[in-house]
Formats: structure tokens, sequence, C-alpha cells
């Protein structure tokens, strides 16, 4: 698509995994030893506290308002602070078409009562500690390389990640309950390096933006379908999907007011929740 746009002027080339991983590409971006990259809102962390807000539990009361949220004031000012911290320029956030759930290797997880006790791999995150603390469950920092292993000998004993992704991750072979919660948004941003977008002409720096907002609706419907497709073959593998009822959702979410409080005091001044409980109040 750039390539056509610009006749030919503009040529984007992909390294599919072939650059390391999200960090180790950020970190070239931000030198511009690479051009462009992506970054997930929970691994941009490591460079900046743009996005701290939007990892909390039950901010959103549907995934499309995570998206619709980065075209508010708000959002924009989170972005505007990741392209500053990181010497980047946004092009377009990647939907993941919902947020985080929650998996257990072999048993049904209705209520926080049956995640009592159980060892729940997540990344080393306050957040997600303090989410599945409270819950009562034992939550185990995994790197994801090792999480299928851990899953696998017994070591953690469930997950939480966006449920299609058990299936590219194979995941499936060793988690057979997901309780689909789509409690914490996840997303990427698509960004390049500050300085090469500032060396394009103006014509060149509008290709390249035209593209990236053309791309965004089919991006987005093709994660849509391709999470429809996902719930279907991940049922004929033996994992169900169980989508708890109003009564039950109401006591996950429970949870959320007290880890808010609890992150933010431990965040000192990085999460402000006056903002968070504007953005939950505006949905």
């Amino acid at each position: 698509m750039v390539a056509e746009k610009s006749k030919g002027a503009v040529v984007v080339r992909v390294f599919y995994q072939s650059l390391g991983v999200e960090q180790q590409l950020a970190q070239a971006v931000s030198a511009g030893s690479v051009d462009i990259g992506m970054l997930s809102n929970g691994n941009s962390g490591r460079f900046t506290t743009a996005y701290y807000i939007y990892d909390l539990p039950f901010l959103f009361k549907s995934y499309e308002n995570v998206l619709k949220s980065l075209e508010t004031p708000i959002g924009k000012q989170a972005i505007a602070q990741f392209e500053k911290d990181l010497g980047v320029k946004l092009l377009f956030p990647v939907s993941w078409g919902r947020g985080r759930d929650v998996q257990s290797r072999n048993k049904q997880l209705r209520t926080p009562a049956d995640i009592k006790g159980l060892k729940i791999r997540v990344i080393s995150s306050p957040v997600d500690l303090a989410t599945f603390k409270a819950w009562g469950a034992n939550p185990t920092p995994v790197d994801w390389a090792q999480t299928f292993t851990a899953l696998q000998q017994g070591v953690v004993e469930g997950e939480n990640i966006p449920f299609h992704l058990l299936l590219p991750s194979k995941h499936y072979e060793v988690i057979k309950h997901s309780t689909q919660l789509d409690y914490q948004a996840v997303f990427q941003q698509v960004y390049m390096n500050a300085k090469k977008f500032a060396s394009l002409s103006p014509a060149q720096q509008s290709v390249l933006l035209d593209a990236a907002r053309d791309t965004q609706p089919r991006q987005r419907r093709l994660e849509l379908e391709k999470i429809e497709r996902a719930a279907q073959d991940l049922q004929k593998l033996g994992v169900q999907l169980y989508t708890p009822t109003p009564q039950e959702y109401a006591q996950w979410a429970a949870i959320r007011e007290k880890v808010w409080q609890e992150v933010a005091e431990e965040q000192k001044g990085k999460i402000d929740l006056g903002v968070a409980k504007r953005l939950y109040e505006s949905q």
C-alpha cells in the first residue's frame, strides 16, 4: 500500500519476528537502527508510564471502548507521552479484538471462589500481582517463553491471556478452561523513529499516515474474524469457553476499586485515579 501510494518512493520491508522481542525492538527503533516497530501497552511500561492507566482491571466496559479512548483527549495525551519518551512517531494502534481472559489447566472458573489458591502465570506487573491476589489466587511471574513448559509441568495452573492466543501459542494442549472476562486492555502500537519520520518529505509522511489510517478498519475486522474462528477451533480442540453470568461477572469485577487504589499508591503518582474514573464513567 505504501509503495503504491508513494509510487515506489517509500518501501516498507517486513522482518517477521526476526528483529527481537518487543522490548528489544523498541530500543532499536528509539536508537534509529530500525525504522518501524510494534509495542504492546503492557510491555511499554519499561520505557514509559504513558499507558499505565490502561493496565487497570475493568477500566473499559467493552473492547471497542479501548480503541475509542485512544481518540479522546486522555488517549491523545497518553500517545503524546509515548512518542516523547521513546522518541517515536505513532502511526496507528493495533487491535487485539478483546482484552485479557483467565485460563485454567483443568478447572472451570465461574467466580473468584474457584480461583482461590491457584498458581496463575502473570507478567511481573504490579497490576497483575494485585489483581490476582485480590481474587485470592497465587500470581506467579513466568517469562512468556517458559509459560508452556510451566503449565505443562504444573509449576503454574493457569494464565491470563486473550483466549484466542491459546491457538497460535498451542497452550490449548495444556489449558482446558477459559473464563471470558475481557477484563484488561491489550493493544499494540505501530510506531516509527521520530527523526526518520521527520526526514521524509511532507508528501511521503502523508503517504505513511494515510496508509496507516486506511489499514485500521481492515485490521480490526480481520482480528474479529480471527477471534470468531478461534472460538470454534478451540472448542473442537477440547477447550471450554465459559462466559460468566452478570452476577458472576460482578463478583470478578468487585476488586476494581481496591486494586486501582492499591496500584496507584504503589506507583506513587504514575497513575492518576481521577483520570481513570473519568474514563470509566464516560462510557
